[in-house]
């Protein structure tokens, strides 16, 4: 319950940073010709911020989105009205309108695999080259190819609801649908953000001319990136990969919160080394993450970590071992009820940790685990000394025969 809270928040941040946003910007009738001014060069400070951030923590499709807002933002604000140019806002709207949906479509196709490397320089070619393309479009002589963008796609009039031409709109649309499908596939935060900066690009274009409107949703697009990498750096700080616990760096701040009374308990599952060199590390893996999406499901208030190897750690705030102990019998039950569908070679494990499906080509086969716990009293009275005691009662619940939990 608590990761799918966790989960839903992180998706709903970027768009309620859009709903400031917009407040933010009903708000500015009211601001001074200074303020305004301000608020018209902000995009450029958040981008730069932005740039700095992601470069720091190797994020090249936040990078390479960014320089894409900032070029934008600059043709948009510099480029009309300069001498002999005649470049007008519906033009240079058309073209974001393309050119921002193109490029979060193409990057969300890339891995990571750096700024500099090769797929790195790449993009900052396929970047470089839609710039030259968008400038030999808005030439006087090159008319005729601009005025493709302000074309009608679908046999619907528009124009009554938005003055966005529909080629961005379609653009936009199947932006969105790769990202949704994206999100739906991987459930990662980067997805939503994206889609956050898609809806404020067409909020910016719904009103083409308003530099005002176009610097506080510029600016937002910023805020949404950068966010989305703190978000994911956080998690890749704080939760375990595998098995999407909470890491033991995150355990460790846990404790320091702790109060003056509470429980510890650590688990092993039996047998991991001999089942691991056996099946291979990848069945390993699978078997890590079936018992993990178990002991995430810990009653009576306990929180599960992954503290290390095959190791788990739950703490009980607040409980004594006699209040633990029924949750974590019921929790060692659950697991060695639960059946390991043990795939043959060659074949998907794509359904591992599943319950048996009567398949043929597989076996099921039980984990067990031990457990051992111990609460704060005279003897144990910080939470390592507390931890050391029921690491201790961990190697008792080894001892006794394994599958079983002591004190």
């Amino acid at each position: 319950m608590k990761t799918r809270f966790k989960a839903v928040v992180s998706a709903i941040v970027p768009f309620i940073l859009l709903i400031l946003a917009y407040i933010f910007f009903t708000k500015t009738s009211a601001l001074t010709k200074p303020q305004l001014d301000i608020i018209e060069l902000s995009p450029y400070a958040v981008f730069l911020i932005g740039s700095a951030i992601s470069w720091k923590f190797n994020r090249s499709r936040e990078l390479f989105t960014l320089l894409i807002l900032s070029a934008c933002f600059a043709a948009v604000t510099f480029l009309p009205g300069q001498t002999g140019l005649h470049v007008q806002h519906k033009d240079l709207n058309a073209i974001i309108g393309v050119v921002i949906p193109l490029n979060i479509a193409v990057f969300s196709f890339f891995k990571e695999r750096g700024i500099l490397s090769l797929w790195g320089l790449l993009r900052i070619g396929f970047i470089l080259s839609q710039l030259v393309l968008a400038g030999w479009l808005l030439q006087p002589a090159r008319r005729e190819s601009l005025n493709f963008l302000h074309k009608d796609l679908l046999p619907v009039n528009l124009h009554s609801l938005t003055s966005i031409s529909q080629v961005p709109l379609v653009l936009s649309l199947i932006a969105l649908i790769i990202l949704v499908a994206r999100y739906a596939f991987t459930r990662a935060s980067q997805e939503v953000s994206f889609i956050a900066v898609l809806c404020a690009l067409l909020i910016m274009l719904h009103e083409p001319g308003n530099s005002v409107r176009l610097a506080v949703f510029f600016v937002a697009s910023g805020i949404i990136l950068m966010t989305s990498i703190i978000q994911d750096s956080y998690s890749m700080a704080f939760s375990d990969e595998l098995t999407g616990l909470p890491s033991r760096r995150a355990l460790r701040q846990e404790m320091m919160k702790l109060g003056m009374n509470y429980t510890i308990a650590m688990l092993d599952i039996d047998f991991f080394k001999k089942f691991n060199d056996k099946y291979g590390h990848d069945t390993g893996d699978d078997v890590l993450k079936l018992v993990a999406s178990t002991i995430r499901e810990v009653t009576g208030g306990g929180k599960a970590y992954r503290y290390g190897g095959e190791e788990f750690t739950i703490l009980f705030p607040g409980k004594s071992v006699s209040d633990a102990l029924p949750h974590l019998e019921e929790l060692r039950e659950k697991v060695s009820k639960r059946g390991f569908n043990l795939r043959s070679k060659g074949r998907s494990s794509s359904n591992a940790g599943s319950r048996s499906q009567g398949s043929k080509s597989s076996r099921q086969i039980h984990i067990t685990i031990s457990i051992g716990v111990s609460q704060k009293n005279d003897k144990n009275k910080t939470p390592d000394t507390v931890m050391k005691a029921a690491d201790s009662a961990l190697y008792r619940a080894k001892k006794k025969g394994r599958n079983c939990v002591s004190k």
